[in-house]
């Protein structure tokens, strides 16, 4: 499921548009406060109601929503009427008219849904942040009715998509092209550099004596972080890659230096190294979980374990849903646990303080100076603790093997400090 927004300047081109299809191509699925007589009657009916408000200009809504084709056999009338107005709702479309129609001119099935923002007390249908707002909604509603999440962007078809869209998935292929071949950060900036793909990396606080804490990719003028292009290639994801690949090519290097008498032993080896440079890093297994019974998704419990709340309905612990990142304690809130919150000199969301207050190390997302956010690592190590301890790193994991010389040194661990130009405040 995924909702466009579409801007239309007339309620007139609009109606043509959603109506003027072949003849059992576009149906009505509902409406409410227009006439259904004539098209001229519908336009007439939005232009007399946008009239209640001369002052504003921008009063035609239109949203476009898809569904994956795989879910083509469940999308009856009845479903995909559910499902709009389950949308509106949360979009607040709300105490307006509006007009739902289904087009079946497309191997996807899809809807739009034509509203008009002068709401019928004269107050306006909020626009702030849509499209976020429009992206969430469509996540939640999919995860909600079990509609069909598409594995991976390379199924996209790049050729209709438009603006920094376009550029984000072509970033995502130069990635997908180059990782194998890399055994270093150096090497595929470079040969990102040679596709016009400029890497920049982002230092803790913008300070370049520190260490890099995220990486961004600028094509065309627009920069996307790592973990926009997509979550397999944060920052994180990809140093893992590339020292995989750099331990690899070190180990062909030794096999193909020895001698003819030794080589048979190795050939095997040598032949399943060079298999495997192509292939992606195993993924973290995925468990079976369920919420009252009711069975998680993959893309449920992957999202759970990335530190991101879901939304169950139909159970009596019907809410959004947070977990611990080992999936071993969940909590459940009545309404969005995303609120930001302010703790010391941090404001987070207000679930991850409640799972760091609970006595778990959760990797948080904060705000952070420059209008940026962040994900650093909090935890307390008492739980009569006032404050916070913040680490880039995860403090459960083992530290590298250290040579004699540091093995003495305390970790290091950065502790908040006031003067820090760190999270905003």
């Amino acid at each position: 499921m995924i909702g466009k927004i579409v801007t239309d300047k007339s309620f007139g081109g609009a109606v043509r548009y959603l109506l003027g299809k072949e003849p059992g191509k576009a149906y009505i699925l509902t409406s409410d406060g227009v006439e259904l007589t004539s098209r001229q009657a519908l336009i007439g009916s939005f232009e007399f109601q946008r009239r209640a408000r001369p002052d504003v200009k921008r009063v035609v809504g239109h949203i476009s929503l898809s569904f994956h084709p795989d879910d083509d056999p469940r999308m009856s009338n009845r479903l995909m009427l559910d499902l709009a107005r389950e949308y509106m709702q949360r979009m607040e479309i709300t105490g307006t008219q509006y007009l739902v129609v289904r087009h079946t001119d497309t191997k996807h099935p899809h809807l739009h849904i034509l509203y008009n923002r002068v709401r019928y007390d004269t107050t306006l249908v909020p626009d702030r942040n849509e499209r976020l707002r429009n992206m969430r909604i469509c996540k939640e509603l999919k995860q909600e009715y079990g509609l069909t999440f598409s594995h991976g962007k390379e199924q996209v078809a790049t050729e209709r998509l438009h603006g920094p869209e376009q550029l984000r998935h072509r970033i995502y292929d130069h990635l997908r092209e180059l990782l194998p071949d890399c055994t270093s950060w150096t090497a595929l900036a470079k040969e990102l550099a040679k596709r016009q793909v400029a890497t920049t990396f982002v230092h803790r606080g913008g300070d370049p004596t520190k260490e890099i804490q995220g990486v961004t990719f600028t094509l065309e003028g627009h920069t996307f972080k790592a973990s926009q292009v997509d979550r397999k290639f944060s920052y994180g994801r990809l140093s893992q890659r590339v020292e995989q690949n750099r331990l690899r090519q070190a180990m062909i290097e030794q096999i193909r230096n020895y001698t003819d008498e030794q080589r048979p032993q190795v050939s095997a080896i040598l032949q399943k190294l060079e298999t495997e440079k192509q292939q992606q890093p195993p993924e973290q297994p995925c468990p079976k979980l369920s919420i009252a019974g009711k069975p998680l998704t993959k893309e449920q419990i992957e999202m759970l374990r990335e530190g991101e709340p879901i939304y169950v309905r139909g159970t009596q612990s019907e809410g959004y849903v947070v977990m611990d990142d080992q999936l071993q304690m969940a909590w459940v809130y009545q309404d969005d646990p995303r609120d930001w919150v302010e703790y010391g000199k941090y404001t987070m969301r207000r679930m991850d303080r409640d799972r760091i207050e609970a006595g778990y190390v959760v990797r948080a997302l904060v705000k952070w100076w420059g209008g940026t956010t962040a994900r650093p690592y909090l935890w307390k190590e008492k739980a009569s603790d006032t404050t916070y301890r913040e680490s880039w790193d995860d403090p459960r994991e083992p530290r590298p093997a250290q040579t004699q010389k540091h093995q003495d040194r305390p970790r290091r661990i950065i502790t908040p400090k006031k003067e820090s130009r760190g999270p905003s405040r």
